[in-house]
């Protein structure tokens, strides 16, 4: 047993050797693209938006319901279901500072009496302020109410 781990170790000692310098050579590759891919991306950024102080920032989607479903039947906002659940914000420090949530444009649940998916597009925040997502899908909860 003990001969079988010794040439399992020793026996073609330059393959071994030959493949660990092409995997280290193979892994500092990859590396090296990720990393420039980073900086390809920062400077992307940096070109689109020149202006000093710009973040970005992750906010939860919150959507916007008018009107009122059909009479014995409810909307709970809590329970819509927004796809994406986040949108990201990219605008200067003094105006994502305060800003908790994006919001879709109004849906109207006027007269609804099922549950439905909707097509929205997102309620711009304020001008200098970019947004990722433009278009959502919102699941409206429609329920019955109870007696």
């Amino acid at each position: 047993m003990l001969e079988f781990i010794r040439k399992f170790f020793t026996k073609h000692i330059g393959l071994k050797f030959t493949a660990l310098i092409l995997a280290l050579a193979l892994w500092f590759y990859i590396v090296n693209e990720l990393n420039k891919g980073s900086e390809e991306e920062r400077q992307f950024i940096n070109r689109m938006f020149p202006q000093e102080g710009m973040v970005g920032k992750k906010l939860p989607i919150m959507p916007i319901f008018i009107g009122r479903p059909k009479p014995g039947f409810t909307v709970d906002p809590k329970k819509a279901v927004v796809v994406p659940e986040y949108c990201i914000v990219v605008g200067t420090k003094n105006l994502l500072g305060n800003i908790r949530f994006a919001y879709t444009m109004p849906i109207d649940i006027n007269g609804a009496s099922k549950p439905f998916i909707k097509s929205v597009p997102m309620n711009p925040i304020t001008p200098g302020v970019y947004m990722e997502e433009t278009l959502v899908q919102v699941t409206i909860p429609v329920e019955k109410t109870n007696p």
